[in-house]
């Protein structure tokens, strides 16, 4: 009853491990095949993920070299501005930039100097709120200037001779951004091509006067004999005394006139400043009691015309204590050893100061603003300075005057 069973078993028996080993391959296969397919899914995350890091690595990298540019470009320019600006603040010009309203953007230190006024107050104000006529005039007209010469007043009173160029300031697109104005002293080498003109002036000048003079001698030799025979017969006559007293005055007039006019070669000699210029004051000021001297001299011991130089001297401190006919205060400062190798001496009064209108003309012949006097002396003072290879130079305002000898050592 149970065989039918039994054969029908008996083939299942034998297929089951074959289906079942099969079962296992395929299903080992799709495991495989997914294995494969998930490290292969792995396998190209990993690369894009290198890929990834590699671009981000170089990116980095390239960041990092843009930065040490960027970085290098900022040093460039900052080396580049401070550069320019050394340069700027270095020359002995004065410099100074305005923008398209006048306002000024920067000023070097040759300009501050000039103009008397720290950076600090100039930049960002008006040019009206900084500069005196005629600058100011100029700058408003808005129009470039070169080479052009002017006399200012900066803010210490000083009185200065400038040459200037003001210029259109462009930036890097060649657009106007404002002006700039470059200015140089040029006080010192007109005071010299003054100097100098004088000095050919007089020159010819003395050439002429002395024959001048000499021809005067003689009808005022003559003019004094006959006064005197006539004072021995008139006997005390007012008259005679009169004229004896012009003639007197006259020839001291000619005799200053020959000193002037007669070329003179100077005798060098050895000569201690000190004790010269102490003997001057001490003549000149034994009876101005009411003249307060303050004399600071180095001991200093020189070449030069012992002659020449005392008689300028004189005359300057002469002319110093006139200034002060109600007392005052005199001053004489000697400074002999410096790095410039030159001498310099200030007599310096507390007087009324030379006028406006004077100034010019002082050191002509026989001009004077004195009611006695043959104006002379201060003529004398620049032939005899520059005989010596020197300058004199003053200055003079309402508190007083002073005048600077400046001799070579």
């Amino acid at each position: 009853m149970n065989t039918p069973n039994i054969n029908i078993l008996t083939p299942l028996l034998f297929l089951l491990p074959i289906l079942l080993t099969l079962s296992l391959y395929l299903l080992f296969k799709y495991l495989k095949k997914k294995e494969n397919k998930v490290q292969e899914q792995k396998s190209q995350i990993a690369f894009m993920a290198e890929t990834f890091q590699e671009l981000l690595s170089k990116l980095k990298e390239k960041e990092r070299e843009l930065e040490a540019l960027k970085k290098r470009a900022e040093e460039r320019a900052e080396d580049v501005e401070s550069y320019s600006e050394n340069i700027i603040q270095s020359v002995p010009s004065g410099v100074v930039s305005f923008d398209n309203d006048l306002r000024i953007t920067k000023v070097n230190s040759a300009a501050a100097e000039l103009l008397k006024i720290s950076p600090e107050e100039m930049i960002g104000k008006s040019y009206k709120e900084v500069f005196n006529p005629p600058l100011k005039a100029l700058l408003e007209e808005r129009k470039p200037v070169q080479r052009a010469e002017y006399q200012y007043k900066n803010h210490a009173g000083q009185d200065l001779y400038l040459g200037l160029t003001l210029s259109v300031l462009y930036n890097r697109m060649k657009e106007p951004i404002g002006f700039v104005l470059v200015f140089t002293d040029l006080t010192e080498l007109k005071t010299l091509e003054k100097q100098i003109r004088l000095r050919e002036w007089l020159s010819s000048l003395g050439e002429v006067s002395l024959g001048i003079a000499h021809e005067l001698r003689n009808p005022m030799a003559v003019i004094s004999g006959y006064a005197k025979m006539l004072s021995k017969k008139a006997n005390g006559l007012p008259e005679i005394e009169a004229i004896m007293k012009e003639v007197r005055l006259m020839d001291r007039i000619i005799q200053d006139f020959l000193s002037f006019a007669r070329p003179i070669e100077p005798n060098i000699t050895e000569i201690d400043l000190k004790e010269l210029i102490d003997s001057i004051l001490s003549q000149l000021l034994q009876n101005r009691s009411d003249i307060k001297l303050s004399f600071l001299s180095e001991q200093c011991i020189i070449n030069s015309d012992e002659v020449l130089l005392k008689q300028a001297l004189t005359n300057l401190v002469l002319n110093a204590i006139e200034a002060m006919p109600q007392g005052g205060t005199l001053s004489v400062t000697v400074s002999c050893y410096d790095t410039t190798d030159t001498l310099k001496i200030q007599i310096k009064d507390t007087g009324v100061g030379i006028p406006d209108g004077a100034r010019e003309k002082i050191f002509m012949p026989f001009y004077t603003t004195k009611e006695t006097g043959t104006g002379l002396g201060l003529s004398v003072v620049h032939k005899n300075i520059t005989l010596l290879g020197g300058t004199v130079n003053f200055e003079s305002d309402k508190t007083g005057t002073s005048f600077v000898i400046s001799l070579p050592l």
